[in-house]
């Protein structure tokens, strides 16, 4: 009886001692930090949600982004982009674009590799990007950089 019962505990409990990889069939990778990664490149989710038609021409964005959440109100646009890259690479490139189309730099910080945040001015107006490293809660969700924008007209002001 004792046997039985034993037999069943193994056939019960060992299925949920395996990795999740292993569980899945799937090969598990770790990045330098020693968090997973996806087996496969991951590009930005589908969204229906797509920039407003007066979005200024002159604030740069990713090259591949999803809109992930997007508020409008008098004077604000604030918008929530998951894309993809790295945090150091993206907020580079952000700086040298924005600076490039006339924009005055009045912030720039980063902690380390996983966020930074910048500010600039331009002609009454204002635009602040937060880059933070997406850490899913799953490594088949969604991976790349969550990058929040905030921008203000003359009439508002950070």
């Amino acid at each position: 009886m004792v046997r039985l019962c034993l037999a069943l505990l193994l056939v019960v409990l060992l299925p949920g001692c395996r990795q999740p990889g292993e569980a899945l069939g799937t090969a598990v990778r770790f990045d330098a930090r020693g968090d997973r990664v996806a087996a496969t490149p991951v590009s930005p989710r589908a969204t229906a949600l797509t920039l407003p038609a007066d979005f200024p021409v002159d604030v740069h964005l990713p090259a591949r982004y999803a809109i992930d959440t997007l508020t409008d109100m008098p004077g604000t646009q604030i918008i929530s982009l998951l894309a993809e890259g790295e945090v150091v690479a993206l907020s580079q490139e952000t700086r040298r674009a924005m600076e490039h189309d006339g924009w005055q730099r009045r912030l720039v910080t980063h902690r380390g590799g996983d966020s930074a945040v910048l500010a600039f001015e331009k002609d009454g107006r204002s635009a602040l990007f937060a880059f933070d490293r997406n850490q899913p809660a799953q490594p088949s969700e969604d991976a790349g950089v969550i990058v929040s924008l905030q921008l203000q007209d003359g009439a508002a002001r950070l």
